[in-house]
């Protein structure tokens, strides 16, 4: 809700100031641009990421809160699924599914993982699965918006 009031405000004042409203809607454009390329160059350093980790055998333990929430008597929003390695528990970089969790997570259950020793993180085949269609994605939108944005905005 304060966005979009910001976002009224942001407009009222340029419009005041005499900015024409194909300026207006390049800059929103523009913006959008930059949204959709941040998540490219997120999604790229994931790859990184996972291109730098080891493959390895892990068996899934749980789904609980990230580590950093462990001391706090609040609940975070999004669980990490844990998995043992070697007898220890690693758990996954990103969050996992709200949905699905029972399918998707079977208890003792062996997988093939990858996993990244300096960060002490792990990367299992739905974070597989996010990061490259993520990627796919983010990528295809750039390139929709850079489309638009030279075809019909310049």
């Amino acid at each position: 809700m304060e966005f979009i009031l910001v976002l009224i405000v942001i407009i009222v004042v340029l419009k005041i100031m005499g900015v024409s409203n194909f300026l207006l809607v390049a800059g929103g454009m523009a913006l959008v641009e930059l949204a959709i390329l941040s998540m490219v160059i997120f999604f790229i350093f994931s790859m990184v990421l996972l291109a730098l980790s080891k493959p390895r055998k892990a068996e899934f333990s749980k789904i609980d809160n990230p580590p950093n929430n462990k001391g706090n008597n609040n609940n975070s929003k999004f669980k990490v699924a844990y998995y043992i390695i070697d007898g220890e528990e690693m758990p996954c970089i990103f969050p996992s599914e709200m949905i699905l969790n029972d399918q998707m997570y079977k208890k003792g259950r062996t997988y093939n993982v990858r996993f990244n020793k300096r960060m002490n993180k792990v990367f299992d085949i739905w974070t597989n699965l996010t990061i490259i269609l993520g990627f796919i994605c983010s990528s295809a939108a750039l390139a929709c918006t850079v489309w638009i944005f030279f075809n019909y905005l310049v």
